[in-house]
């Protein structure tokens, strides 16, 4: 008990319990008559008591008391039945209404229990939940684009494909995209109110940075909506490339006519017997690449092995391709010949995860249903990403590597669907090949933003001391990875709408252009996100939650009454015979 007493005024314990000396030994020197008798003791106990009364007030003694309160946060998208039903079930229950960034630790501390209603907290606001009891009250998203999926980045000539679930839409409403001067480019109608897929596609024909816009009409054609879609679209250069397979198949047959038709320098090198190769040559001179070395890797901006020619590599072909990934930024793809992901090749095993499925529905084009192997890529993260539903990459310092779960591509070339098969290879292409040698690269998962809202990044370089710029505004902190020693991890602010840029002070080549979008923009795609990070979240065990206590006064009125009652005796006792 005595272990949860605590003072308010501690400070002044010192001062107090002098003073507290003091006046007790005036008091018993006022009180001595030269015996001890009973009156005198009683005298003695009630001056004491005063004392003590008069000391407890000036200190203002507190215990600490279990904490038993719950709270509800009222956050976008709550329904007012909902708080209702929660107000009739507990009439004590607080109520707070959330805002993105707020500060809850001395509401968390002073409750056990938390309820969340409607679409949840912000992910840069759940750190503050970590050790805290919270049920999460999710409300459904009512209508409104709640998936999306484009390329926020790609190249002079590839189509811009926009795709997504639209909810709840309205009866003959419509979803246009639009250009950057408001012309339509495409639209689709919806004959229902159910969940629907959608599909938006333009062809992109000038380089540089760009912003479309998805607009929602109801069935008058009245606009309703209109969301900013920012695309940074890089000028296209010829690739050169080198084809190597252990023997020859119809899909390097036809992959290698698209290469050339696309304007990349190609070289093949196929085996036909033990020591026999046989060499292709479009767009680019007669140049036998015998065995690899730095000289020939240096000119090369993507490898395609079969998965059984990469393993043939000598130690030291081995050994100047990963130089020439990891330090060059060479890409590398890795063409399966057989189910044979999870064998680890020279450059290290793909993280897979075995499938029962062995085909799937492609998100590309009209979807076309496509054999694959049965594996699946787990989720992605800063060093690995996906790329489409069908591909897989992984970056390795500079370089990526990377890989589809697809079989025989070629037979969409076959069944006419030469469109299909264009964007799965672009992407594929865009998704791997070396980059501009600079001295570093900026990752992040998206290239929007929002006002006054954290945009994270990763800055990946092998400078000891990089500096990173937010445009001509401020230089921006950063912290390094203590596992991926070559990785730096920074955050910003942005406080004004439109394209910023990041950028490293030692390479001013090596930057990363974002969008930001004010405050409201995507409102229903922001809360989809956030109901599925907060269900995720909250539906994890909280590991070490603890009692919470918080510390209450005792009511100042007792020590005065008990002050007021010492005093009143020690007046009345010298009247009582």
């Amino acid at each position: 008990m005595l272990s949860n007493l605590a003072f308010e005024n501690k400070d002044w314990m010192l001062a107090v319990v002098l003073t507290g000396l003091l006046l007790f030994a005036v008091f018993i020197w006022k009180a001595w008559t030269g015996t001890a008798d009973r009156r005198f003791y009683l005298q003695t106990f009630l001056g004491f008591f005063a004392i003590l009364c008069l000391a407890l007030l000036v200190l203002k003694p507190t215990y600490l008391q279990k904490v038993r309160k719950e709270a509800v946060l009222l956050t976008n998208g709550y329904q007012a039945e909902t708080l209702d039903s929660l107000k009739k079930s507990n009439r004590r229950i607080s109520v707070l209404e959330y805002a993105p960034g707020m500060d809850l630790s001395s509401t968390l501390d002073s409750i056990d229990r938390l309820l969340i209603a409607g679409h949840g907290v912000r992910d840069y606001d759940l750190w503050q939940f970590k050790q805290s009891s919270v049920s999460f009250i999710p409300e459904a998203i009512s209508e409104g684009i709640v998936q999306l999926k484009y390329n926020q980045k790609t190249i002079l000539g590839a189509d811009l494909v926009v795709e997504g679930i639209y909810n709840n839409p309205v009866n003959q409403s419509k979803l246009v995209l639009q250009g950057p001067g408001g012309s339509p480019l495409d639209s689709i109608v919806f004959s229902d109110n159910q969940e629907h897929q959608f599909r938006l596609r333009t062809n992109l024909k000038a380089p540089g940075k760009f912003l479309f816009f998805v607009q929602r009409k109801d069935s008058s054609g009245t606009d309703t909506k209109t969301e900013p879609l920012p695309v940074f679209v890089e000028a296209k250069t010829p690739l050169t490339v080198l084809m190597v397979n252990e023997f020859p198949s119809f899909e390097t047959k036809y992959l290698k006519n698209f290469l050339a038709e696309e304007g990349h320098r190609v070289i093949v090198k196929t085996k036909l017997t033990k020591q026999k190769y046989k060499y292709e040559y479009f767009n680019t001179e007669r140049q036998p690449v015998y065995s690899l070395n730095s000289e020939n890797l240096s000119a090369l901006d993507l490898i395609f092995f079969d998965d059984v020619s990469l393993n043939m590599l000598s130690n030291s072909e081995r050994t100047v391709l990963t130089e020439a990934i990891q330090q060059y930024g060479l890409g590398v793809f890795v063409q399966q010949t057989g189910n044979r992901f999870q064998v680890e090749n020279k450059l290290g095993a793909f993280e897979v995860q075995p499938d029962t499925e062995n085909t799937l529905k492609v998100a590309v084009g009209a979807e076309p249903l496509m054999e694959k192997y049965p594996v699946r890529f787990p989720a992605t993260g800063l060093t690995e990403m996906a790329i489409g539903n069908y591909g897989y990459s992984k970056r390795l310092r500079q370089g990526i590597i990377g890989t589809t779960s697809l079989k025989n591509t070629y037979e969409l070339l076959l069944d006419g669907k030469q469109a299909e098969y264009r964007e799965i290879w672009t992407s594929l292409i865009n998704g791997l090949r070396k980059q501009t040698q600079n001295t570093g690269a900026f990752r992040s998962e998206s290239n929007w933003a929002f006002i006054d809202e954290p945009y994270d990044f990763s800055f990946f370089t092998s400078e000891e001391n990089p500096v990173v710029s937010l445009g001509n505004q401020y230089r921006v902190p950063l912290l390094k990875n203590t596992v991926v020693h070559e990785e730096w991890q920074g955050r910003v602010y942005p406080r004004e709408k439109g394209w910023h840029e990041l950028a490293s002070e030692q390479d001013s080549t090596t930057s990363q252009n974002f969008y930001v979008m004010e405050a409201g923009n995507w409102s229903s795609l922001t809360a989809q996100n956030t109901l599925k990070r907060n269900k995720r979240f909250f539906d994890s065990p909280v590991s070490d939650q603890k009692e919470k206590f918080l510390p209450q006064s005792i009511p100042a009125i007792w020590f005065f009454m008990g002050f007021i009652l010492s005093m009143g005796f020690l007046w009345l006792l010298p009247k009582i015979k």
